[in-house]
């Protein structure tokens, strides 16, 4: 038996010629995406920021599949979602008034199925009768329920282009990470070595 010990020169990436350069970055594509944190930022900001609805849980996927995309599923929704829902309605101020200090505005969303677009949300919306003053049988009641196909209709499309608008947000923060200029300025800062063709040894 013997041993056969074999010497690798091992180099920088600036030291790499162009070809070995390139089939760096190549072999690293994923680099800067392996780990999931690179889209905690944007999920928990618009969680946070979020003015309409109150958003329990986020799913995406993407970025290069028919079916890709992002949804959220939702507990509730919040007063300035009814604010502009209100603004939509040919209705004097008074009346605008009335209907939202005597009606409930109820909304939530939950995934449904395997995909994960705007398209993959269960809603559940209802515009109804808050004021138990009411009676039953008035008039108003009527009024107020006569809405509620009008306000689904618009809490759904609120929805949908928020979750397009999400899915925006998340394709371009990847393709930046994923970048040619990106994943060399990692592998720089990392500090790693690579052998002649731009494998990291």
């Amino acid at each position: 038996m013997r041993t056969i010990i074999t010497e690798t020169v091992a180099y920088k990436f600036d030291e790499l010629s162009k070809e070995a350069q390139e089939k760096a970055i190549d072999n690293n594509r994923d680099f800067n995406v392996s780990f999931d944190d690179w889209y905690e930022f944007i999920v928990e900001y618009f969680k946070e920021s979020n003015e309409y609805f109150d958003v329990d849980k986020v799913y995406f996927s993407g970025f290069w599949s028919q079916g890709d995309g992002a949804m959220f599923e939702y507990s509730g929704i919040k007063g300035q979602l009814i604010s502009d829902f209100l603004l939509t309605l040919d209705l004097s101020p008074m009346r605008k008034a009335w209907l939202n200090n005597n009606a409930g505005f109820y909304g939530n969303g939950k995934q449904r199925g395997c995909y994960n677009h705007e398209k993959s949300c269960s809603h559940s919306i209802s515009l109804e009768v808050d004021n138990g003053d009411i009676l039953y049988g008035s008039n108003f009641r009527e009024w107020i329920e006569s809405f509620d196909s009008q306000f689904e209709e618009f809490v759904i499309d609120k929805y949908e282009s928020m979750c397009c608008d999400l899915y925006s947000t998340l394709e371009k923060e990847y393709n930046y990470l994923t970048s040619d200029e990106v994943i060399k300025e990692s592998l720089i800062e990392n500090d790693y070595e690579f052998d002649i063709n731009g494998n990291i040894i």
